[in-house]
C-alpha cells in the first residue's frame, strides 16, 4: 500500500507555514494529510505555530507562550496577509475526507487539543504527534485506539530500534523516524512492535530504496512532486 502523503507545516514552498492557504494549497497538491505545529498562548489557547520564537514566521520577538492570544490574533504570517490560525480555525477549515497531523510543540497543547478532537469526533483523522514521552504517554492513556505518534532524530539502526522499544512502552501506536535512518529492516521491526512509521524526507531524494521500505506516511515540503515520485515507482 502506498503511503499516506502528509504535507509538511502545510507545504510552507507554496504559501505561509501553517496556514489555512497552506492547507488548500496542500490537498490542491494531492496530499491526503496535513501536518500542522500547535503552540500555546500565555492565556492558554492553542495556536498553530512552529518555532519557540514567532520571530520567523511573524516578526514578533517572544515566544507564544509569553504572548497574549489577542497580540497572537493580531500577527499577520509573513508571506501572506493571513492571520496566525487558532487550532479550531484550522480544524474548521479541515476537508470532510482528509486527515490532520498535530505535532504538539507546548506540551500541555494536549489538552486542548484532545478536548478538541473528542467534541468534533475526529479522532480516525487526528494523528496525534509529540517528541515528549509524557505527552505521548499522557494521550495514549487517556485515548486508547486513537494514534499517537512519538518522534525523535536519531541516524543510525541501534539508537532507532532502542527508540521504537520506548515507543511501544508508552504506548504509541506509530513512531516518525529520521529519513538518513529509514530502510525496510527497520520499518519492519517497527511494524513487529505495532507500530506505524511516517518520515520527513527534508531535502533528501525520494529514492526507490527509501519508497519500498514500507514507510505508512511520507511527510514532505512538496505534495504534487511526492505524489508524482510515488506514481512513477508504482508503475515502473
Amino acid at each position: 500500500m502506498a503511503p499516506l502523503i502528509i504535507a509538511h507545516r502545510t507545504a510552507p514552498p507554496y504559501a505561509p507555514e501553517n496556514s489555512l492557504e497552506g492547507m488548500r494549497v496542500a490537498f490542491d497538491q494531492g496530499a491526503d494529510a496535513v501536518e500542522i505545529d500547535l503552540h500555546m498562548s500565555l492565556d492558554q489557547r492553542p495556536f498553530l505555530l512552529h518555532d519557540k520564537l514567532m520571530l520567523r514566521t511573524t516578526g514578533w520577538p517572544l515566544p507564544p507562550e509569553l504572548t497574549p492570544s489577542f497580540v497572537i490574533r493580531r500577527l499577520r504570517l509573513k508571506g501572506g496577509i493571513e492571520p496566525v490560525p487558532s487550532l479550531a480555525r484550522a480544524l474548521d477549515a479541515l476537508p470532510e475526507a482528509k486527515i490532520v497531523a498535530v505535532d504538539v510543540k507546548t506540551p500541555w497543547a494536549i489538552l486542548p487539543l484532545l478536548s478538541e478532537v473528542k467534541r468534533r469526533e475526529i479522532a480516525t483523522r487526528t494523528l496525534v504527534w509529540t517528541p515528549s514521552a509524557l505527552c505521548a504517554r499522557y494521550a495514549s492513556r487517556r485515548n486508547p485506539g486513537w494514534e499517537v505518534a512519538y518522534y525523535k532524530d536519531f541516524d543510525d539502526a541501534d539508537s532507532n530500534r532502542a527508540f521504537i522499544d520506548k515507543a511501544r512502552r508508552l504506548g504509541a501506536q506509530a513512531v516518525s523516524l529520521d529519513w538518513r535512518a529509514v530502510d525496510a529492516e527497520l520499518v519492519s521491526y517497527a511494524h513487529g512492535a505495532g507500530l506505524r512509521v511516517y518520515s520527513w524526507h527534508k531535502d533528501f531524494e525520494l529514492t526507490p530504496e527509501k519508497l519500498a521500505s514500507g514507510l505508512d506516511g511520507l511527510i514532505t515540503d512538496h505534495p504534487a512532486k511526492a505524489r508524482q515520485v510515488l506514481a512513477a515507482f508504482a508503475a515502473g
